[in-house]
Order: structure tokens, then C-alpha cells, then sequence
């Protein structure tokens, strides 16, 4: 499994109309990711943190931010309050900043669910098969789930995905 802008990367001019027209419709952005203990960027009413937060600022062309409550999200029992924070390194305190780390994830589309639908298109395509995350939701869990696909679709088996206990 790899990213789909890193699939068409590797495949380079030996891609196909299909891996071009697929694989292409799922780019990929750069997340500043900060684990951090400032607790700003969390909701003023202390009751209302969950283990996502979201921030969208009031211009139009801010960057939404999100930050991962830790404490709530892996139950950490701890005297401070250790978050992750994706694209919101203006509103940290530098001092606070444990790890600052880049990821790339998935951007959704509006045409997203029509090319997933696809998927089966680029299962054993020319002896390869294409699983990630944004085969699904960006979610790891997704990432898996698109390999249990390419599993069912090769083996004849039928499909099975990863349950989310809660």
C-alpha cells in the first residue's frame, strides 16, 4: 500500500489511461502535525474538549485545523494534556511543542465516492493491485480494508472489512 500520487510516481511513463485516471483522483496535502501540551487551541468551556476538535477559521481562505485530544482519544491518565495538532503550528505555543512532524494525507473531492467505486478496476490491473487509505476515508483502518478488497477480489472469497469497536 503506498499513496496514490506515489503509486503513479513509481509507475511513471509506464502508467496506463486507467492508473492515470484513478490514481490521479486522489491528491495528496501536506499536514504540519504538532504533539504539543498547549491546551489554547482547545474549546474555552473545558467540558466541550472531545478527542477531535475542530477549528475553521472566520476568512475564507484559512486552513481548517484539527487537533487530537491524546488524553481522551488513547485514555491517558496523565497531569497534562498532550495534543496532536494538524496545520495549526500559527496558533501554538513554540515553547509547548514536543514534536513537530509533516504528513501527506488524502483531499476529498466532490468526485471521490465515484472513483472509490472503481476500485475493482485497479485490482490485479496489468499483475498489480492498488490498496490505501484513499480508497475509503483516509483512515488507516481504510487502508486495510481496501487490501482485504484486493484479497476477496483475487481470492474469490467474500469481502470482509475491519469493524470499528466502540
Amino acid at each position: 500500500a503506498c499513496h496514490s500520487d506515489q503509486a503513479l510516481q513509481i509507475l511513471g511513463d509506464t502508467a496506463t489511461t486507467t492508473e492515470c485516471e484513478l490514481l490521479g483522483a486522489f491528491p495528496y496535502e501536506e499536514n504540519v502535525t504538532l504533539l504539543h501540551t498547549d491546551t489554547s487551541v482547545l474549546p474555552v468551556c473545558r467540558r466541550a474538549w472531545a478527542a477531535w476538535n475542530y477549528h475553521v477559521p472566520q476568512e475564507d481562505t484559512g486552513k481548517a485545523t484539527v487537533t487530537y485530544n491524546m488524553n481522551i482519544l488513547q485514555g491517558l491518565s496523565t497531569e497534562r494534556t498532550y495534543c496532536v495538532t494538524l496545520n495549526g503550528e500559527d496558533r501554538i505555543d513554540p515553547a509547548k511543542v514536543i514534536r513537530r512532524m509533516v504528513y501527506h494525507h488524502p483531499v476529498f473531492t466532490a468526485q471521490r465516492a465515484e472513483f472509490q467505486r472503481r476500485h475493482g478496476e485497479l485490482i490485479d490491473h496489468h499483475g498489480i493491485s492498488y490498496c490505501g487509505a484513499y480508497w475509503g476515508n483516509g483512515f488507516h483502518e481504510d487502508g486495510v480494508n481496501s487490501a482485504l478488497a484486493v484479497c476477496s477480489q483475487l481470492s474469490g472469497a467474500p469481502r470482509q472489512e475491519l469493524g470499528v469497536q466502540g
